[in-house]
């Protein structure tokens, strides 16, 4: 009879280590998305990339004034630029208003200033009803500053103006467009309205 049970519990041990196993197997087998091939390009190979990435940047007292995201950045050691894809930010000025900025593309400078947005590049300020539309925005996040040197399109509500040139301080919420500047400010009615 020992060694009936002997075999009994020496199968019932290999069983349980096989539906273990198996377990494992599906665990392991969980859907776990893989990361994409590692960028590169004329600037070089990254010395790191992050994919589903968020950011915040904070001032010296420690307030956080700057969130990105972005699905995927990469960081070039040679030139000390942080490229980003479909970057969001929100941009948060001295008087705490916040401003949102889009791109198709992005890119931290070295140090990690300006931010450059590029591609239907948009900033707004969702409270005030403005937005800003270019190809390129620069943003300096230690001067609140962010500026355009091609057509930019500055709108607020039915109103809008373009122009070659494009700056504005965020913190001071005062904008300038130079330079062949077009714009539509519809006439007010006698009601009031627009």
């Amino acid at each position: 009879m020992t060694l009936s049970r002997r075999r009994l519990s020496t199968l019932l041990l290999v069983l349980l280590l096989v539906g273990l196993g198996g377990v494992l197997t599906l665990i392991d087998q969980r859907d776990v998305g893989l990361p994409g091939p590692v960028p590169t390009g004329e600037t070089g190979e990254p010395d790191y990339y992050l994919e589903n990435a968020r950011l915040t940047r904070f001032d010296a007292t420690g307030r956080a004034y700057q969130h990105l995201t972005t699905p995927r950045l990469a960081h070039t050691p040679d030139d000390d630029i942080t490229r980003l894809e479909t970057p969001r930010a929100r941009l948060d000025d001295k008087q705490g208003r916040t401003w949102l900025a889009t791109a198709d593309k992005g890119r931290l400078e070295a140090g990690g200033n300006p931010l450059v947005l590029v591609g239907d590049a948009k900033l707004q300020a969702p409270e005030e009803g403005w937005q800003v539309e270019s190809d390129v925005l620069h943003y300096d996040a230690d001067t609140y500053h962010a500026w355009s040197d091609s057509r930019a399109t500055l709108r607020q509500h039915r109103q809008h103006a373009s122009g070659d040139r494009l700056d504005a301080w965020i913190d001071t919420g005062r904008m300038r467009l130079n330079g062949d500047v077009q714009g539509f400010h519809p006439p007010i009615s006698p009601q009031g309205g627009t």
